[in-house]
């Protein structure tokens, strides 16, 4: 049985578009098997996506500024 961490993951994953629960569960498997290579570098990813993109309030582009450069 997979311990309630993975099964979180998996469950996030899959509300992503594109990722049913199946794919989900596989690229969490992937992950934590190559958690020392691959873990940093999207924990890396996600943090600067999470502090430096906004949506734009003119035209709902995601950009690093509000209003877009677009």
């Amino acid at each position: 049985m997979a311990s309630q961490e993975i099964e979180a993951l998996s469950s996030a994953l899959a509300r992503l578009p594109g990722l049913g629960p199946r794919s989900a569960r596989r690229a969490v498997l992937w992950l934590v098997k190559h958690r020392e290579t691959a873990l940093p570098a999207l924990l890396e990813a996600l943090a600067g996506v999470a502090e430096t993109l906004v949506e734009c309030a003119t035209c709902g582009n995601v950009d690093t500024s509000d209003p877009c450069r677009i």
